[in-house]
């Protein structure tokens, strides 16, 4: 029986040494303290701290996150955005690439009188939310400026003077008349363009209305190929395929530039096909120059040293027409090419001061009429 009583005796030592019971004292375990004991060995609890623990967490970098939407530059490059009647606070988040759920968060904190309004905006550069929202609210007064494209003009002259009237950034014009896939899409609205390589010659030559704060090269190109449309192929071309349309237009181009005068055009051609018909070089300076891709100013200035140069344009070392036309010729020009007038000439040249044109049937007559007007 002693034996007994001994065993209970240590089996409640240990219990109350498990619950850091001072012994000399023979206290009994505390309630609070079993409890305490009982959260710290129990997992749910354990769970529960961990999920409050990761809630705080989040919430401390959402809270940072959103600081930061609110403060930073959000918009680093100068853009134009275009609102429509039917976008939303989630459209407009997708065309400015911000998080949404800050941007309605901020709106209804900041900005509760703000509204989405229909038009073309400017957002500057290296601007915050605040700004930007200002910067929605100011739609771009558009200015209408009248351009004027020349006859004699190619791709790198109207790149050039787009350039310099600051409307475009520089090789913007050619990199899209000259695109391939453009040119397809373009296609199924003007047919003529089946097949082309470039729209140069097509983007007829005249006076057009754009948007200097809003320019558009696109709208630029489909309202030249629609003047050519009008202008030209419906009333010259209408029954002609598309391979003859610009064979005759290639040689206009060249019309274009080796004559001024709209009265000696019509012969200039003649000329022109009459040499072509009889397997002769053209003998057009001003076809060597393309392949260079440079203006007409440009051209003026390095003419010499690709004039005996082989290529695909140059007339003076290939014979027949150049790959490509090289300027886009007005209507006057494409017409006095269509109907050239017939001439014993073979040999045409201009009087370097006055310009005036002298023509020679015989290579004779041509180096005479070289000694007296090519001074």
């Amino acid at each position: 029986m002693f034996n007994n009583f001994k065993r209970k005796k240590i089996n409640n030592r240990r219990f109350i040494n498990k619950f850091n019971i001072n012994n000399d004292k023979n206290e009994e375990p505390k309630e609070e303290e079993i409890i305490q004991q009982i959260k710290k060995t129990n997992p749910i609890i354990r769970i529960i701290k961990l999920l409050i623990w990761i809630i705080i967490i989040w919430s401390i970098f959402l809270y940072k996150s959103y600081y930061d939407f609110k403060t930073d530059i959000l918009i680093e490059k100068e853009t134009v955005i275009e609102i429509k009647s039917w976008d939303t606070i989630d459209d407009l988040s997708d065309k400015l690439n911000i998080n949404k759920y800050y941007l309605k968060i901020y709106i209804n904190k900041n900005k509760n009188d703000f509204k989405l309004l229909t038009w073309h905006f400017r957002i500057w550069k290296n601007t915050n939310i605040n700004q930007i929202l200002i910067d929605l609210q100011n739609p771009i007064i558009e200015n209408n400026i009248n351009i004027t494209l020349l006859e004699w003009w190619n791709i790198y002259d109207i790149d050039n003077y787009l350039t310099n009237k600051q409307l475009i950034k520089k090789w913007e014009y050619i990199n899209y008349v000259t695109n391939k896939e453009k040119i397809r899409q373009l296609s199924q609205f003007f047919p003529f363009l089946t097949w082309v390589e470039t729209l140069e010659w097509y983007l007829y030559p005249d006076t057009y209305t754009v948007l200097s704060n809003n320019f558009k090269i696109n709208k630029l190109v489909i309202k030249q190929l629609n003047n050519f449309e009008k202008k030209v192929y419906n009333k010259l071309f209408s029954n002609y395929k598309n391979n003859k349309v610009e064979e005759i237009i290639n040689l206009a181009s060249i019309v274009e530039k080796e004559e001024k005068n709209v009265n000696e055009k019509p012969t200039v051609a003649w000329i022109l096909k009459k040499r072509m018909n009889n397997w002769w070089m053209i003998w057009a300076d001003i076809t060597v120059c393309y392949p260079h891709k440079l203006t007409a100013n440009e051209c003026k200035m390095v003419i010499t040293k690709y004039i005996n140069e082989k290529s695909e344009y140059n007339t003076r070392t290939m014979t027949w027409l150049p790959k490509t036309p090289i300027w886009n010729p007005s209507y006057e020009t494409i017409n006095a090419t269509l109907n050239s007038k017939t001439s014993t000439h073979w040999f045409y040249l201009h009087d370097t001061k006055t310009w005036k044109i002298y023509y020679a049937d015989t290579n004779q007559w041509h180096t005479i009429n070289k000694n007296r007007y090519l001074r």
